[in-house]
C-alpha cells in the first residue's frame, strides 16, 4: 500500500491571536483505508466539539460519514479544523447533517475560522459535500478548503456560503467573509481561488459581484467534460430549474483543464444545494463509476 505524506496542516488565519476565553479550538483527523470489501475509518482523533457518527455503507464498499459540530455555530475566536486522509483506493463520502453558522463577532472583529484540509492518495476518491455555511451580519468568517491530490486521485466537493439571514430581515451590511479554495495534484496547483465579501460593500449589489443576491455556491470535480456533456448538463439543469419553479438565480458551468466547475449566485441555499446534488448525480459515474447514492441525512 502506497504511503502518504502527512496531511498538510492549515496555517492559522489572520485574527486568530485574538481568542476569547470561551472560544473553541476544535479539530478532527480522519484516516480512511481500504479493507478487503470496503473502506474503513481506521483513525478518528478529535479535540473539542467535532465528532463523526459511525460510518454507513449504503453502497457496500464506499464509506459514508456524517461530520457533527454539536454547538452548531462559531462565536468570536472559534477555529475548526478538519483533516482528512484517504489511503490508496479508499472511497469516502462526507457530509454534514445541518448548516454551519458563523455568529456575529465582537467589537475587536475577532476572526472565526473554519478549515478543511484533505490528502487523497492515488486511486482514492473523496466526495466532500457539506451543507451550507450561514454567515451572520457582523461576523468575521474565514473559510479555507485545501485538497492535496496524488496521482490519479479523484475529488468532488462544494462550498455554499449564505451572507446574512434575509428570512429574519438581516442583510450583510457589516462584517467580512473570506473564502479560499485550493486544489493541487502532486504538489502542482490546479485551482486556487480567493473570494472576499465585505459587509456593505459595492460588490454585494453590483452586477459584476453578487448582484444583490445573498447565496454563492461553488462545486468542483476532477472530471473532464466534453462539449456534448457540458451541453447535456446545461440543458438538464435548465429543465430542473424550470420544472421546480425556482427563484431567479445565475447558474454557470465551465471546464478548466481537468477541473469541472459549477457556480450559483441567488437567494436560496436549498435550491443551490438541490442543483448541486443533481449535478453530482450526473457527474458521479464519470468521477468514480458509481450511480448517485444520496446520504440518508439529506432526506431529513
Amino acid at each position: 500500500m502506497t504511503a502518504l505524506a502527512p496531511t498538510q496542516e492549515i496555517p492559522p488565519l489572520s485574527g486568530a491571536e485574538l481568542i476569547p476565553t470561551k472560544s473553541w479550538q476544535a479539530s478532527i483527523e480522519l484516516l480512511f483505508r481500504p479493507n478487503k470489501n470496503r473502506t474503513d475509518l481506521v483513525r478518528s482523533l478529535h479535540k473539542g466539539p467535532l465528532r463523526v457518527q459511525r460510518p454507513f455503507y449504503p453502497e457496500d464498499d464506499c464509506c459514508h460519514v456524517y461530520l457533527l459540530h454539536p454547538p452548531g455555530g462559531m462565536v468570536p475566536g472559534d477555529a475548526l479544523r478538519v483533516s482528512l486522509e484517504l489511503d490508496t483506493r479508499a472511497q469516502a463520502l462526507l457530509t454534514t447533517p445541518s448548516a454551519g453558522k458563523v455568529y456575529r463577532s465582537d467589537t475587536a472583529k475577532t476572526a472565526q475560522s473554519q478549515g478543511v484540509s484533505a490528502s487523497v492518495a492515488s486511486g482514492a476518491c473523496l466526495e466532500w459535500l457539506p451543507q451550507e455555511t450561514i454567515v451572520f451580519e457582523g461576523a468575521e468568517a474565514e473559510l479555507s478548503n485545501q485538497f492535496h491530490l496524488h496521482g490519479d486521485a479523484r475529488l468532488c466537493a462544494w462550498d455554499i456560503v449564505v451572507l446574512g439571514r434575509r428570512a429574519s430581515g438581516e442583510g450583510f451590511g457589516r462584517g467580512r467573509c473570506l473564502q479560499k479554495i485550493a486544489i493541487s495534484r502532486d504538489g502542482v496547483p490546479v485551482l486556487n481561488e480567493r473570494t472576499e465579501w465585505l459587509g456593505g460593500s459595492r460588490m454585494l449589489d453590483a452586477p459584476w459581484g453578487m448582484g444583490g443576491m445573498s447565496v454563492c455556491g461553488t462545486l468542483f470535480a476532477t472530471v473532464q467534460c466534453d462539449q456534448d456533456v457540458m451541453d447535456t448538463l446545461r440543458d438538464g439543469l435548465a429543465e430542473l430549474v424550470a420544472s421546480k419553479g425556482w427563484l431567479a438565480a445565475e447558474w454557470g458551468l465551465s471546464q478548466k483543464r481537468d477541473i469541472f466547475l459549477a457556480r450559483y449566485i441567488g437567494d436560496s441555499p436549498e435550491q443551490c444545494r438541490k442543483g448541486f446534488i443533481w449535478l453530482w448525480s450526473q457527474l458521479r459515474p464519470l468521477l468514480n463509476g458509481r450511480k448517485a447514492c444520496p446520504p440518508r441525512i439529506w432526506n431529513t
